[in-house]
């Protein structure tokens, strides 16, 4: 058989071994996987000296700031982004349903990869009566927030409890914003009071003991209610610690930790003011170190970029300034960088925390995620030889800054194939716009661990 394309010469990469193979792709999906030369194909690209990954998955994206769902697909790509997950956010007085169907019409005429939602509630113990209805649309996975009570945008626990009860019912998953957020609201107050200085004592207003609570609070009301819980940007070695003893009895747990919270210090940010400022804070090199360890034992699932870039500038007042940063482009080489270069990781490891985890948790799994026959052909050839910069100037967000600016980093995305179509071929952006598909979620199925 002549396939349509064949990927040849690379490294392919599973999470449980590395094979020097080539590729066969029949129209979107992945026909064969083969030792070397033993493929036809009508057009070859050749992988040599390359690791060939899965397509990423994004599991953790916001397209309503500086990036919409078009820009944001576009600079995904640039990261070997294949599949982004978005939270489709109903703000107070706003329709679930509504917001659904809004980003589902933008996405399939704009987006250039494949996207999937989530449901974000604000006004939870309204718009919570909308779930059933929004798994009937494919979208079956809920956030939620513990904290941000002066914005409107937090759940207590009789609401919560309530969204995880229908979630639950339906078959599906809750992600909570884990803080404890009162506490962390009358914190900000007090520093106020002070008339303190909030880039000093940032870490002050976002403590890990409140990142601890609020994981042990959402997951325990998700053991009353019987639904799993996917607890997004975990930063703190107290956080873990919660997370290992859920864990270990037993709860209905996914955790995820950001490439922002693997990389960087707050130590080393304070200096740009509000351009570093997210929620929750990046912490310490004792917290950065805590996170990889529990990437290297699988205490964390997944990798998510959060990438919600903000407009902001080093000079703005920093309590006034929004939370967010642009990162999913520098997602996927941040964690080779200090996961897999530092030997911390392996590519395997990569191809686990990056892609097939984040598919299995969605239930986009076996179409995405893995280099299987049948599965989708989204992948990544990754150049793990090549050095370079980062820079606001040499990114594809809106975002005119980024949190690595100047790092150097060895391994590169040269190519990436979207469903068999090649949509970067080095620095020429070939994708098109609308080219993307829904694609309808069945969260929160695979077993915990």
């Amino acid at each position: 058989m002549k396939y349509d394309c064949i990927v040849k010469n690379g490294l392919v990469v599973y999470p449980e071994r590395t094979l020097k193979a080539d590729i066969g792709i029949a129209r979107e999906t992945i026909g064969k996987v083969a030792p070397p030369g033993e493929l036809e194909g009508k057009e070859e690209i050749d992988a040599q000296g390359c690791y060939v990954l899965p397509g990423v998955i994004d599991p953790h994206t916001h397209p309503v700031y500086m990036d919409n769902i078009s820009d944001l697909s576009r600079t995904a790509v640039w990261g070997g982004v294949t599949t982004v997950i978005h939270y489709a956010y109903a703000r107070p007085g706003d329709s679930l349903i509504e917001k659904i169907e809004q980003y589902r019409e933008e996405g399939e005429s704009t987006s250039y990869i494949d996207f999937a939602l989530h449901g974000g509630l604000f006004e939870t113990m309204k718009q919570a009566d909308e779930i059933p209805e929004a798994f009937r649309l494919g979208v079956t996975s809920f956030k939620v927030f513990m904290s941000y009570a002066k914005l409107g945008w937090m759940t207590d626990d009789y609401a919560m409890t309530k969204a995880m009860d229908i979630i639950s019912s339906n078959g599906g998953m809750a992600a909570v914003h884990a803080e404890t957020g009162l506490a962390i609201d009358y914190i900000q107050d007090k520093l106020l009071a002070e008339k303190a200085d909030f880039a000093e004592r940032f870490l002050e207003t976002s403590p890990d003991v409140a990142e601890a609570e609020g994981i042990f609070r959402a997951v325990s009301i998700g053991k009353l209610m019987g639904c799993p819980v996917y607890i997004p940007h975990i930063s703190s070695s107290e956080g873990l610690k919660v997370i290992r003893f859920l864990k270990t009895n037993g709860f209905k747990v996914y955790a995820e930790t950001c490439p922002q919270y693997l990389g960087l210090t707050w130590d080393e940010l304070k200096a740009r003011g509000p351009l570093g400022k997210v929620g929750p804070a990046i912490k310490t090199e004792n917290d950065r170190k805590a996170l990889w360890k529990a990437v290297e034992e699988g205490v964390i699932d997944t990798i998510g970029s959060d990438h919600a870039p903000k407009d902001k500038k080093e000079k703005d007042d920093f309590f006034d300034a929004p939370y967010g940063s642009p990162e999913v482009e520098t997602m996927l080489p941040v964690v080779w960088q200090y996961g897999v270069n530092t030997g911390i990781i392996t590519p395997n490891r990569v191809a686990a925390l990056l892609s097939e985890n984040s598919a299995k948790i969605t239930g986009l799994f076996p179409q995405k995620g893995r280099l299987d026959p049948g599965s989708d052909a989204d992948m990544v050839i990754f150049d793990p030889a090549e050095k370079w910069i980062v820079s606001a100037r040499n990114q594809h967000t809106n975002a005119t800054y980024t949190l690595f600016e100047g790092k150097e980093l060895l391994g590169r995305v040269k190519r990436v194939l979207s469903r068999g179509k090649l949509i970067l071929d080095g620095d020429n952006f070939l994708g098109e716009k609308g080219d993307g598909r829904f694609l309808k979620s069945k969260a929160g199925k695979w077993p915990w661990r």
